[in-house]
């Protein structure tokens, strides 16, 4: 077994102090080490070896593992570091470069989850090599051999063991295609969401979506087979508004009478870009209508600023408060400064068991 006082991780631009308080609650032992915006390393204070089956149940972290140590952005250096962690068993390699740019400050035609051709070719002269086991999707019990682009000259060097508690994906990014006739790329925060989450949609359940224009995360619904309410005083896509299943309400959530809505609701969804409190205020004013058919909400709420990042307990308790069961939240690869709240109420809860 592979063990370090050492761990990293890595977060999106912005999200580093987020990271940090999470961690000095979660586990204590652990001090900040480094870090370059979207990639920490922290040290046990005790000096306590952690184990590549470490599981860290973080909001924020995109990935994480042992931190074995930085490297210089050499191929072969790192396969000589690869080899010593095997001890012969198989790797799985998960290569990827650290988020560089906040939020909204992306140069024109950078692609958040796409290496650069130069680490392309790193990458795959690394999984060219034999001791890596064939594709980049962990497969659970892989012992993964996590490689960061941290700068232009350094990588860092860690691996853990593939478990629920990891992305299968390498530095957590996406595998799912945005399609060409998709509104706008909330139709991944749902796809993303849904497979993070295994909420238990079905064909026929009928769904509310608060701040749905253009119509991204209504396309998703409608192409699963959802009948879909959207409500938004924006424009949205044609498209959208000529498929079957769909109905909007062209106004404000704060203008909408719980009798203009289905008699029946299984799904509320929200993505508003106001504050945390503003979103949860709309939120439980339409769920405290919908008590008998219910049966979970997914909620993306704007991080307008970071600090609202510590108000995430209580936003948990608030939730549970309206009757969701089980709460989960989690910053996805997709989301930018924001993250997603999944609640489940019991009977929501039912359809899974």
């Amino acid at each position: 077994m592979i063990r370090s006082p050492f761990i990293f991780v890595t977060c999106r631009v912005g999200a580093a102090p987020a990271v940090k308080n999470e961690i000095a609650k979660l586990v204590p032992d652990l001090r900040f080490a480094f870090s370059r915006a979207s990639f920490l390393t922290f040290k046990s204070a005790s000096g306590a070896l952690i184990s590549e089956d470490f599981v860290l149940d973080s909001i924020f972290a995109q990935a994480y593992g042992l931190s074995i140590g930085k490297t210089p952005a050499d191929v072969g250096a790192v396969l000589d570091q690869a080899r010593e962690i095997a001890g012969g068993r198989p790797l799985r390699l998960h290569f990827w470069e650290r988020d560089w740019y906040a939020h909204g400050k992306l140069p024109m035609g950078y692609v958040l989850d796409v290496l650069p051709d130069a680490l392309v070719k790193a990458r795959d002269k690394l999984a060219s090599d034999p001791i890596f086991l064939k594709g980049f999707e962990a497969q659970p019990g892989d012992l993964v051999l996590d490689v960061v682009a941290v700068t232009k000259d350094e990588w860092w060097v860690g691996c853990h063991r593939h478990s629920k508690a990891h992305s299968p994906r390498p530095g957590g990014w996406l595998d799912i295609p945005l399609p060409p006739e998709a509104p706008s790329r909330a139709y991944l925060k749902l796809e993303e969401g849904l497979r993070w989450s295994g909420a238990p949609l079905q064909a026929g359940d009928q769904a509310v979506e608060i701040g749905s224009s253009p119509g991204g995360c209504s396309y998703a619904l409608l192409k699963r087979g959802l009948k879909v309410v959207g409500i938004d005083p924006r424009e949205m896509d044609p498209r959208i508004l000529a498929m079957p299943g769909f109905q909007f309400i062209h106004r404000p959530v704060a203008d909408v009478r719980r009798e203009e809505l289905p008699r029946s609701v299984q799904w509320l969804m929200l993505d508003m870009n106001v504050s945390p409190a503003v979103s949860l205020f709309a939120v439980d004013r339409l769920v405290s209508r919908m008590e008998e058919s219910l049966l979970g909400v997914l909620l993306t709420i704007k991080l307008t600023d970071w600090r609202f990042a510590n108000e995430i307990p209580s936003m948990t308790e608030h939730l549970k408060a309206m009757g969701m069961k089980t709460v989960r939240a989690k910053q996805l690869a997709s989301n930018g400064q924001e993250f997603l709240f999944y609640g489940l109420t019991e009977k929501g809860a039912r359809r899974i068991r």
